[in-house]
């Protein structure tokens, strides 16, 4: 039952991502934009799903998805429209699984422990500040930061 449930929540959060950009993501596009899509959206269900399940929701396998994990962090320091469609993705994956009573499981294994979620989660933090002390530069706010 669960596993269709977060195949449901994958789906639907696909669609109001896809409904708030205003475009249909083509999955077998290469250009960048539907890249950062797609790997936006794979990185925000990680917590959620294993790999073949979220390469289901695009049509791609699991090593495709892989290769997404794997670009997501030079995506966030290379593109401020990366980081634009990942926290997207990452809002409205919290908000549709909250909806659905879904948590993130914790999948502990050879490549995947708590250390190394718990680095990259700091490093995502860390990306986003920079990104927004970088808007608000850009637009002349001036806030503190903890």
């Amino acid at each position: 039952m669960e596993k269709n449930q977060i195949e449901h929540m994958m789906r639907e959060v696909r669609r109001e991502y896809e409904q708030r950009q205003g475009y249909k993501i083509d999955d077998n596009s290469r250009l960048n934009n539907y890249v950062q899509d797609r790997v936006a959206l794979s990185n925000a269900f990680r917590p959620y799903s294993t790999l073949a399940r979220i390469g289901h929701v695009f049509g791609k396998d699991h090593a495709t998805i892989i290769h997404y994990t794997k670009e997501h962090e030079p995506m966030m320091n290379t593109y401020p429209s990366y980081l634009v469609k990942y926290q997207l993705a990452l809002e409205l994956t919290h908000r549709v699984s909250e909806r659905l009573a879904l948590t993130p499981q914790i999948k502990i294994g050879r490549n995947r422990n708590l250390h190394n979620e718990l680095r990259t989660i700091k490093r995502t933090i860390k990306n986003l500040q920079v990104f927004q002390q970088k808007i608000e530069t850009t637009l002349g706010i001036k806030e503190t930061h903890a």
